[in-house]
Order: structure tokens, then sequence, then C-alpha cells
């Protein structure tokens, strides 16, 4: 993640904080009734419709299904849920509860049932809690401009009467009990959600990841390299390679990157805009020349990189500060433009 999203507390939880209440219940099934074991506030949507039957249909089906099993298997259901709902420390490397290891009824039942609830219950306004109140208040208390974890697409603002998507960062496919927990959904633009991550798991196979919502320092150094060929008489460069090298936090940002392609699209970015910007660069170096004979084209440089960095992430100035950066150290490049 370029940047993380500073947590704000919402009411939008509270979906998610009755279906833990839900779960703890099913994990005590015997032959006490389910509905006796609720609390009012989830008895209060009882009526709603699944599988044209009753949300409490469904709910005390499961019940059922719970008393079959063994209490090994209910205790392993609660640890999963508890386990798997610690969503920063699973991104520091805690190890999940798979899906695979648990009971056939989470699968089969529980996962279709809690999508259905993220999907209808919250969408359809009948619990607490409202997916664009929360995001145009997490917006707005992170005043981002632009995607946290590329920098690259504009976000819907607050003002609009849309909204990003919400991406499920531990996918809801491996983790349902995760399915409505807001800890874990992760506003993020449409070209990180649905072209690059798609289903992918940030934590397969032991991988450290960003926790979106970290309150821990966090810095990412983004740094260019290319050769290219220069045009003495148009001053332009000719890239036969450009290379983006992130440092920082090394196994996070191996994540991230595989997550979203993140240095190809930096680089993409950066051929795409170069041309221009060098044509930019050398209107400004003439401005400052006019006032001061003696200024000199690294003086340029210095200086739009010092104001860049104060709206580091507006205009993709941070990539900007990186090619400034880079043609900076080109001794060669420099040369010609001296």
């Amino acid at each position: 993640m370029l940047r993380l999203y500073k947590p704000i507390e919402h009411d939008i939880f509270t979906l998610h904080s009755l279906l833990k209440v839900v779960c703890d219940v099913w994990c005590t099934a015997c032959n006490d009734s389910c509905d006796s074991k609720l609390e009012q506030a989830f008895k209060n949507i009882y009526h709603y419709s699944y599988n044209k039957k009753t949300l409490k249909d469904e709910v005390e089906r499961i019940y059922a299904i719970f008393k079959t099993l063994s209490q090994f298997e209910k205790d392993s259901i609660k640890a999963a849920w508890k386990t798997n709902n610690e969503i920063e420390n699973l991104c520091n490397g805690a190890a999940p509860a798979y899906l695979v290891n648990l009971p056939d009824v989470v699968k089969d039942d529980i996962k279709p049932l809690f999508k259905w609830c993220y999907k209808t219950l919250l969408d359809q306004r009948k619990v607490a809690g409202d997916k664009m109140d929360y995001y145009n208040k997490l917006i707005k208390a992170n005043d981002f401009a632009t995607c946290p974890c590329c920098g690259l697409i504009d976000f819907e603002p607050a003002e609009s009467k849309r909204r990003e998507a919400y991406d499920h960062y531990l996918p809801k496919a491996i983790y349902p009990f995760a399915s409505v927990n807001f800890k874990n959904l992760v506003p993020l633009c449409y070209k990180c959600n649905s072209d690059r991550k798609k289903t992918k798991d940030p934590i397969e196979n032991d991988r450290i990841a960003f926790y979106p919502f970290s309150t821990e320092e966090h810095n990412v150094e983004i740094h260019l390299n290319y050769t290219a060929n220069i045009d003495v008489d148009t001053k332009e460069l000719n890239f036969t390679n450009l290379k983006i090298s992130l440092t920082g936090q090394a196994h996070r940002i191996e994540t991230w990157d595989w997550l979203f392609d993140i240095a190809i699209r930096y680089e993409d970015r950066i051929k795409s805009f170069s041309k221009q910007f060098l044509k930019e660069l050398k209107k400004w170096d003439k401005i400052f020349n006019e006032d001061n004979e003696v200024w000199t084209y690294e003086q340029t440089i210095n200086r739009l990189i010092s104001n860049f960095e104060f709206d580091y992430y507006d205009d993709k100035k941070f990539l900007k500060i990186a090619f400034l950066k880079a043609i900076k150290d080109d001794t060669e490049f420099m040369a010609v433009y001296e």
C-alpha cells in the first residue's frame, strides 16, 4: 500500500458483531432452542427472506447441523472465527484457519449465508450500518483524492453519489468469517481491485502483507533506474529500459507488488508522462533563468522536487519526484541540458 487508512469508528461494524454472536450460539448447539440464545438485535431481522425461507429458518437449520458435531469440531469453528478476524495478525504472519480444515458446515452453509449478509442485508440497509456513509466518512477522515493502494487512480470524493468498491482484502471465498468485517473491507480503485488483485490471497504461502488499517509508521520509497538514448536536438529521452524499485518493508512490498502489479504500473505511467513532463521542466527552467542568469538546470530539478514534496500524492508527484531524481543522476542527460 502506498498509503494506509486511518481507521474510524462506525456502526457498519454492527452486523459483524451480530454474526459473531450467532456463530457463538451455533457452537453451543444442544437441546436448548437456538431462538432462546440469540440477542434481540438479531431477532429483529429474523423475518428477512433468505433462499425462499426466512433468515430464522436458516439460522435454526444450521444450529441443527451443529448439534451433530463433536465438541472438538465446534471448538475448531469458534477458534477459526477468532483467528480469521484478527486481520492485522494474519497480515503480520499469523497462521490462518483454512476452510479445508474446518467441518463442511462452514463451507456449505455458513459461507453462502455470510456472503448473502454482506451483499443483501447491508446493501438494503436491513441492519445498522450503511456502506456509502462509511465510505464517505472514511475518505474524509483520510483526505484521500486517489487510491491509497496505487496512488494512480482518482477516487470518488465524499461529495459524490457514488463510491469505490470494497475489496475483501482476505478473500471471502477463503475466509468467510471475515465476509462482513470492515477491518477486512478496503475501498480500492477498480484497477487495483477488479483488474489486478481479483481473488488473490495476500497471505497465501506464508506471505507477509500490509494491513490497510495499520496505525504503525508507514513509508515506501520509490526509485527509478533507466537506460535511454538522448536526442541532442529535441532533448528527448527514448527509453531502452526503465525499472522501478520499491524499498521499505521488503516482504510487505513484495506482496503489495504481487497483488497489484505496482512496479509495472508505475513504470508504464512514467513512460507515458516523461516526454510532456520534460517539456514542462524546460519551461520552468526558462522561467527561473529569467530571474537569475546563473540559475542551473540542476537547481530547477531541486526546486521542483522540493515543491512536489508538499503535496506528494497529488498529480502523481511521487512518481515525478522519482523521475526527477533519476535524470539528475544521469550525467549524460544533464550534460545535454546544461
